[in-house]
């Protein structure tokens, strides 16, 4: 990863203490699909799936979404905010044509960032929506590496990089191409950092799906197992979305410990704007499995959530939607979610204690 010396956006930095707006999958879309799916590829043997999703995000973007993306808008404008955070899949793709691939993004991030203060910096890390179709990656990378190496104010190399703010190290990472040992070696090797964030699309802890491909690393068994280590060592906060859920983890385990938050903001239904989840003990992790699982892949699906049940020690899980703010301080690290367009937290998470080098 590329390393930069220093991110300095807005804010009163000499308190060291500041907040970040965070927004998780958007799938940004419009209606009528023609608008960007024109070009689409009827042979795709995933073409039922897709345009049930295309009249998903044109629905909830008439109205829903860009609800919630005005009430984050308007709590950053209400209290000092580093910068936007959007944790993949900004667009839904599928358009298999580059430039309306890139209309699509252009369109998103005028829209996402409309209701923000103009000079508030807006990121996004790598997420498999946003290279899906045909030229989309190419396309993608081409637009990504320049906005948000402007928004970041520094040299990066996107979709992978890290900066400072504040003394802490944010690690930005693409999910599905990450050598996790280069990530544990740059985590190892800051040991200045007051903390650690890891910004990754697909999860790192194994949520309630058994498809290995959403998480962090994959199958790469013994990397995954050497960043757990690491990111406990330093008491590492991880957010991640890719799963259109809302979920806490807070891992604590002879090394240390860490948490992680996965959001979700896909409001693909009214009744989606809850803070009240499906499951909230640890100990009915792995329990809420989501759709079918095959004979074949039932012992993978026990074996990733073995690795984790046995040291977690907070769990939160549900098909919730919103957005959030993260506080960050010398002393602690907490985040807000708000459920839909709430403009009120609906539950506050306690993600790290006092920092630890």
């Amino acid at each position: 990863m590329n390393s930069s010396p220093a991110f300095d956006p807005p804010g009163d930095a000499a308190s060291g203490r500041y907040a970040v707006a965070l927004l998780g999958d958007t799938h940004y879309d419009a209606e009528p699909e023609s608008v960007y799916h024109s070009h689409y590829d009827e042979s795709n043997r995933w073409a039922k799936i897709q345009h049930e999703e295309f009249r998903r995000n044109g629905e909830m973007w008439r109205g829903r979404c860009r609800d919630l993306v005005a009430a984050a808008g308007a709590l950053a404008r209400a209290e000092p905010t580093r910068f936007v955070l959007q944790i993949g899949d900004l667009v839904q793709g599928d358009c298999d044509d580059p430039a309306t691939h890139v209309r699509m993004l252009e369109d998103c991030i005028r829209l996402l960032r409309a209701p923000f203060p103009a000079d508030l910096p807006f990121l996004s890390v790598l997420g498999n929506h946003d290279v899906r179709g045909k030229g989309a990656r190419e396309a993608y990378l081409a637009f990504a590496r320049d906005f948000f190496t402007r928004q970041a104010g520094v040299e990066a190399s996107y979709p992978s990089f890290s900066l400072r703010l504040e003394g802490d190290l944010w690690l930005f990472c693409d999910f599905e191409n990450c050598p996790l040992d280069r990530l544990s070696d740059e985590i190892d090797g800051a040991r200045d950092a007051r903390r650690v964030f890891l910004v990754t699309h697909g999860p790192f802890t194994a949520d309630e799906s058994p498809f290995w491909r959403w998480r962090l690393g994959g199958r790469s068994e013994e990397g995954r197992a050497r960043l757990y280590e690491t990111l406990s060592r330093r008491r590492a906060v991880v957010l991640s979305g890719h799963t259109h859920t809302t979920a806490f983890y807070r891992h604590e385990n002879p090394f240390g410990g860490f948490c992680e938050f996965t959001l979700n903001s896909v409001w693909a239904a009214p009744e989606l704007a809850t803070a009240v989840p499906e499951a909230d003990r640890p100990e009915a992790y792995g329990t809420v499995r989501r759709g079918e699982i095959r004979e074949e892949d039932l012992g993978a699906f026990d074996r990733d959530h073995g690795f984790f049940r046995p040291f977690l020690r907070e769990y939160f899980y549900g098909r919730a939607a919103g957005h959030a703010r993260l506080h960050v301080s010398a002393d602690a690290v907490s985040l807000s979610f708000h459920p839909g367009a709430a403009r009120e937290p609906g539950r506050v998470f306690r993600l790290a204690g006092p920092a630890v080098r």
